[in-house]
């Protein structure tokens, strides 16, 4: 990865009294860069919405949008600059990363009166506002002051660097190829399309406690980017509920009583930040260390002003919205602000730079009980927490992200900042929207059968508990504090170097417990094709895998819709 991180130089000046190398010119932002970065925002938004409360993983999109976008012009055989790279990719990820924000409505519909449009659309603004601004002082604090790993952005950096430098010119045919065939299959099966293909396969005595193998393209594609051992940890959460099943209320489904799920999800998550203690605290300590004016002028997001007039407006903003329309108390106002909009996205984003762990979904309702604590009693008003992590959090701690690669290609910070602050508002009202088109489809409750929804799922159920709303269904507390002890135990023993090679992923376990076993065993197989029979026995290139693992991941968000549309205008 070295060769990755060091910058662009021209040949030595000719004769200059120091040997030193002079930076070669950083390309400029094009056009159609930032045209295509809006379609690619949008579309990955609605996509991850969908794929969100369908599966409960997404992938954020920087890749994606890189790998699309280097297909559709290096075909045409334009000139493809890295600038233009990495603007796109910001872009991609900016929208991707809002569509997380779909389970925080899913949630608020499962506890009480949805939300409307309107009101989806101004909390995703202003919470997203919030969160965009903190990336000035992240950038500073995770990147600029301090070297961390950024394992997610150095992938995207070796990406980038590999297809406009080698010019891979059988990517674009590889990523065409995948996207069209599993497109089409996703259209034409038989999940709610016409029927030529299947959407699954029974696996005889075991389809009485769901055991079936879905052929879902995002399960079997996206095991790739998940990596093998989330993939086993998958396999490991399908065969635990098809064991307990025939002690259920409902055998066939099993994932429909989601209590151990949540209770493990839960119980792992914060085992973790307690395990990751050290990084909470490297956060807090270099906050109080921060100081902007070591940062040289042309490394700056931007003015110090500039800031300060942004970050007063943001936090206005937030805070008359969160008051008079969603009707929080003023207490809870700040308390989201300062929590939620400040210290759970350093903790995040440190620890998504660090490590591979990204609390997100504990985060949610970590400030879930944050606000019970100071006043909001109910599960509309705590669920606004969650609310905030999936609308501040999704900005804060990609753009960061996204300007560790762009540092890299030494993309100006203020180029980043303003795109993906672009984004914002159309993000918004796409979400909104596309949310409304899933809940017309499916069913969101937290006994649905036919939508997974995971985090949707755990926010709903950790709310009503908060509040004492509703009753727990029989048998719920016990799995709850059951899965709970399961989910500490299990994530402490995963700490151990010497048997974390051996054990499956507790993330993949934990949602691999609340969604149907037939996704769970798609992960595993796709994992086992890409990474076993694909990556170490044909041998086949990390960027082709990836690219072909796109492929897949797409096709499922655009097939989706695609086949919805389809239907409502009565072509089958």
């Amino acid at each position: 990865m070295a060769a990755v991180n060091a910058p662009k130089t021209t040949p030595l000046v000719e004769g200059s009294q120091e040997n030193v190398p002079v930076p070669a010119p950083v390309p400029g932002v094009t056009v159609r860069s930032v045209a295509c970065g809006f379609v690619f925002a949008v579309v990955l938004c609605a996509m991850n919405s969908y794929l969100t409360l369908s599966f409960g993983v997404i992938e954020e999109g920087p890749t994606i949008a890189a790998l699309f976008f280097f297909a559709l012009f290096f075909i045409s055989r334009m000139k493809i600059t890295t600038t233009e790279m990495v603007i796109v990719a910001t872009m991609g990820s900016a929208g991707g990363s809002f569509g997380f924000i779909a389970n925080f409505y899913a949630a608020k519909a499962m506890t009480g009166t949805p939300f409307t449009v309107g009101q989806m659309m101004l909390f995703g603004i202003v919470s997203s506002i919030v969160g965009i601004v903190l990336v000035v002082p992240l950038r500073e604090l995770l990147i600029v002051k301090t070297e961390l790993p950024w394992p997610g952005s150095k992938a995207t950096a070796s990406v980038i660097q590999t297809l406009v430098e080698h010019g891979d010119a059988k990517q674009p045919w590889y990523l065409l190829a995948t996207f069209s065939l599993a497109t089409f299959y996703v259209i034409f099966n038989k999940e709610d399309g016409v029927g030529w293909f299947p959407a699954e396969v029974s696996l005889g005595w075991l389809a009485a406690y769901g055991g079936a193998l879905s052929f879902s393209p995002f399960a079997i594609g996206g095991s790739y980017l998940m990596g093998m051992r989330t993939c086993v940890g998958f396999l490991v959460g399908a065969a635990a509920l098809m064991v307990i099943a025939p002690y259920l209320p409902t055998p066939a489904a099993p994932q429909r009583f989601v209590w151990p799920g949540i209770g493990f999800l839960t119980a792992s998550g914060l085992t973790l930040i307690g395990v990751n203690w050290k990084v909470i605290v490297a956060s807090m300590r270099s906050l109080v260390e921060l100081r902007s004016a070591t940062t040289e002028e042309g490394d700056k997001v931007i003015p110090g002003r500039t800031f300060a007039i942004l970050a007063i407006v943001a936090v206005v903003a937030a805070a008359v919205v969160l008051r008079l329309v969603f009707q929080v108390p003023l207490l809870v106002v700040v308390v989201l602000i300062a929590v939620g909009g400040l210290l759970q996205n350093i903790i995040a984003t440190r620890a998504q730079a660090q490590t591979a762990f990204n609390p997100a979904r504990i985060m949610g309702i970590l400030l879930e009980g944050v606000c019970w604590l100071f006043g909001g009693k109910s599960s509309a008003i705590n669920l606004t927490g969650a609310g905030f992590v999936a609308g501040s959090g999704g900005q804060a701690g990609n753009l960061t992200g996204d300007m560790a690669y762009g540092r890299v290609f030494r993309v100006p910070p203020r180029w980043q900042f303003v795109i993906q602050f672009a984004t914002i508002v159309p993000c918004a009202i796409v979400a909104a929207f596309a949310y409304q088109w899933v809940a017309a489809k499916k069913t969101v409750s937290l006994e649905s059968a036919n939508l997974a929804a995971p985090v949707a799922k755990a926010w709903a159920a950790t709310s009503q508990i908060f509040d004492g709303s509703k009753p727990m269904p029989a048998g719920a507390t016990d799995a709850l504090v059951v899965g709970a002890i399961i989910g500490i135990a299990y994530t402490l023993l995963e700490q151990q170097e010497r048997l974390r090679r051996f054990m499956p992923c507790s993330v993949g376990l934990g949602i691999g417990l609340v969604l149907p076993p037939s996704y769970g065993l798609a992960f595993f197989v796709g994992g086992f094709l890409f990474w076993i029979v694909l990556g170490r026995w044909a041998r086949v290139r990390d960027v082709t895998l990836t690219t072909i693992a796109v492929g897949c991941v797409v096709a499922e968000g655009i097939g989706g819709v695609a086949k919805a549309l389809l239907a409502e205008a009565g072509l089958f």
